[in-house]
């Protein structure tokens, strides 16, 4: 992947080129895709809204993901040395994450939406396989991502971005994956939310280290070509995530102490959540100003999606107006924002623009 200054693009940059849908090139971070349909499906329900609408989105993602899924695996079948490069890429190998991100978000779906719609063996076990596979993923990803780094010694700091936030992210969808297990297998409950604190533990620690270090980076070096601009936007989402599991979490073990003692926790990642939001907006305008669509821009939902789910569980936790004002715009907003984005993925698979990103 070539690097520009940022602002700076080529007219070669900017100008769509068409291209055939080619195996070989899928890009890895079509999972991110996935995430973002089943977040806006959760934020629909947890806002309130007609069953329908989050039964409808919940059907959208699962046609998605069984996409992405087989076409990932497919190409990791026959392509095996082009995904292992991806994987190995300071770049492409935080956006393989995505598709381990999908899984478990999908999962997190199922288990919000599907309960009192879907049979309940049904919920179960899909919400158990998927967090179960994404889980695995998502370590075996992270663990070789973050080694090849740690080996490589010789990553240039320009190639530092967003996209390294993707493996922490995907290890804090864990424990809202498993909540819903833990209430309805009660003779493992306890090690399952177990299991959801120390995966919320892994992620927080991993948010917070990449946070420095893309801070440092953003600050020395120029900003990263168009097509990356998106990543910047990904640092609201795991904040947000961590506040959502603090929340669930507690709330599933059944102790109101434990909700009280949280709450305010969860609150204070929802607000750099928020922080991070205008941030990363203000530094997009300034730096990059109109951006061309691309295939990152599914990056802009998912860390929303994140961030508006957990302000529509904090208004019910502190059953505050404010933040259920807050939660009712969030979600509207979120839902312009993924309908524009599919509508452009959409039309640049039409018109094979899509796959030259």
């Amino acid at each position: 992947m070539r690097l520009v200054p940022a602002g700076r693009s080529t007219h070669a940059d900017r100008t769509a080129r068409i291209v055939s849908f080619r195996l070989d090139s899928f890009a890895p971070n079509w999972g991110a895709s996935v995430m973002g349909t089943s977040v806006v499906a959760v934020a629909t329900a947890a806002i309130g809204w007609p069953v329908w609408i989050s039964r409808t989105l919940l059907i959208l993602a699962s046609l998605v993901a069984v996409v992405v899924v087989v076409v990932t695996g497919a190409r990791w079948i026959r392509h095996r040395e082009l995904a292992l490069a991806d994987l190995r890429h300071p770049i492409k190998g935080g956006m393989t994450a995505t598709v381990a991100g999908g899984l478990l978000a999908w999962a997190v779906a199922i288990g919000r939406i599907g309960a009192g719609w879907l049979p309940d063996g049904l919920v179960t076990g899909a919400v158990a396989v998927l967090t179960v596979a994404g889980a695995v993923l998502a370590l075996m990803i992270g663990w070789a991502f973050m080694t090849n780094l740690f080996t490589n010694q010789s990553t240039p700091t320009e190639h530092i971005s967003g996209a390294w936030f993707i493996p922490p992210v995907v290890t804090i969808i864990i424990p809202l994956a498993l909540v819903p297990l833990a209430l309805e297998l009660p003779d493992i409950s306890a090690d399952l939310l177990a299991l959801g604190w120390g995966f919320l533990g892994m992620g927080a620690v991993l948010y917070f280290v990449v946070t420095a270090v893309l801070f440092l980076r953003t600050v020395s070096h120029p900003l990263p070509p168009d097509a990356l601009a998106p990543t910047l936007f990904i640092g609201m989402g795991p904040a947000g995530l961590m506040g959502l599991d603090m929340v669930r979490l507690a709330q599933a073990s059944g102790n109101p102490g434990l909700v009280d003692a949280m709450t305010p926790l969860a609150t204070m990642m929802w607000g750099f959540g928020f922080w991070w939001m205008i941030a990363s907006l203000l530094v997009i305008r300034r730096g990059y100003g109109r951006l061309p669509f691309s295939l990152s821009w599914w990056g802009f939902v998912f860390p929303f999606g994140a961030w508006t789910v957990a302000t529509s569980v904090l208004a019910q936790t502190w059953d505050s107006g404010l933040f259920d004002v807050m939660a009712w715009i969030a979600t509207v907003l979120l839902v312009a924002l993924w309908l524009m984005t599919s509508i452009n993925t959409l039309a640049g698979i039409r018109r094979g623009t899509i796959w030259a990103h």
